[in-house]
């Protein structure tokens, strides 16, 4: 274990201590403007810091990355509007993961519930933000890595549409489902992040919205939540409708599994051969299965995808969206069988894959705790629809927790 050595000791295990509490002169940019004046920034450890390396949250990668030169453009994007530099934080190894477990830098702490996993891959941002160590946090989602471990730690999480955000100077698992992601406490600095990330303006405006309640994703959550939810749904339901979209949930996720795995396997195949050793057991394992997918799996994942991406289009027209829980259930014990928490992972991926496949924009909002540990309500929404999904999440959450 390096978890002395290469994470900050001390805050919840969120930080790698290289980059930590200090940036490099050549990775300040000039100040522009100060919309984010005083708000700390935390980033995940596949961004590239002028002067530092990228690390992946695998020491044998990061033994072969150069000093970047540049800085990546999201995380240049919010120091330049007066964003405050607070470190660098543990990710799943290559983000290769949902659980948030690492096993050369050890799992940061859920701040909601140390008991329990903070989700992957992006748990040091994710747990930075939930703990308050700082206010805006950068991750990568391409499966759920940004989106499950808001829900897990009981805050505010984003994935934009597929490619509105930049991804230069960041590493990316499978191409086609990557995106940058960030997390805040509140909507407002989710928003004031998207705002400089995307550099659009969200607003305020009063349109009339519809909510659509997926009967498919809602039979994929845990009982008690479900009832849970439906007493929320009270404080909506003017708004509300049940829906059967054309959706089979395993179907498209089965899909996603073996194209994000033949992506990963164009792109970083080679590596994960040659270096098979340096991986703990649960990624290893996945990065072998990428090697195994056939040219004929991939086109008949593909076919699946594109009947995805019509069935969504169909399912959100104009001033529609999807609201449901982000995931089954509460995060799995930090102690739980890895046969529990792939099974977490497998039924997680049926209500992620939908945004991942449709390459949607979706936000996780805090909502509800169990037993004190988090789940989260999200809200999902057509291609492009970024600051109307924004404007609706932050609706939402007001309407049921002033109910």
């Amino acid at each position: 274990m390096m978890q002395n050595t290469l994470v900050q000791p001390g805050l919840h295990g969120a930080f790698v201590a290289d980059g930590f509490d200090a940036l490099p002169t050549e990775a300040w940019p000039s100040r522009i403007s100060a919309k984010l004046t005083g708000q700390r920034l935390a980033v995940k450890d596949v961004f590239d810091i002028a002067g530092l390396r990228a690390g992946g949250g695998n020491p044998a990668w990061r033994a072969e990355q150069p000093v970047a030169t540049r800085t990546a453009l999201a995380v240049r994007g919010l120091l330049e509007e007066g964003a405050q530099w607070i470190g660098k934080t543990v990710t799943d190894e290559l983000t290769y993961s949902l659980a948030g477990v690492n096993v050369h830098y050890g799992t940061p702490e859920n701040p909601a519930d140390a008991a329990r996993v903070p989700g992957g891959s992006s748990s040091g941002s994710a747990v930075a933000v939930a703990a308050g160590h700082a206010d805006v946090a950068l991750g990568t989602d391409c499966g759920g890595s940004v989106r499950l471990p808001a829900s897990y730690c009981g805050i505010w999480g984003m994935r934009p549409t597929h490619g509105r955000i930049a991804t230069d100077g960041c590493l990316t698992l499978a191409h086609s489902f990557d995106t940058v992601g960030w997390f805040a406490r509140d909507a407002r600095t989710l928003i004031d992040a998207f705002e400089v990330l995307a550099r659009s303006i969200v607003g305020t405006g009063d349109e009339a919205f519809a909510l659509h309640v997926p009967r498919q994703l809602l039979a994929c959550v845990d009982t008690d939540i479900e009832s849970r939810f439906a007493d929320s749904l009270q404080a909506l339901r003017d708004a509300v409708t049940y829906v059967e979209p054309d959706a089979s949930l395993a179907d498209w996720a089965r899909a996603f599994r073996v194209l994000q795995a033949g992506e990963i396997a164009q792109r970083h195949g080679q590596w994960a051969r040659e270096h098979a050793s340096s991986f703990g057991a649960d990624v290893g394992a996945r990065f072998a299965t990428s090697l195994t997918v056939t040219p004929e799996q991939i086109a008949a994942a593909q076919r699946v995808r594109i009947r995805a991406i019509e069935a969504m289009t169909h399912a959100l027209p104009s001033s529609t969206y999807w609201l449901v829980p982000t995931v089954p259930g509460v995060a799995p014990r930090a102690d739980a069988s890895a046969q529990t928490v792939d099974h977490a992972r497998a039924r997680s991926q049926q209500m992620l894959c939908v945004a991942g496949l449709a390459g949607l924009p979706q936000v996780n909002m805090p909502w509800a705790s169990f037993d004190g540990a988090p789940v989260g309500l999200s809200i999902i929404g057509a291609r492009g629809a970024d600051e109307n999904v924004l404007r609706v999440a932050q609706a939402v959450h007001e309407m049921t927790h002033q109910a």
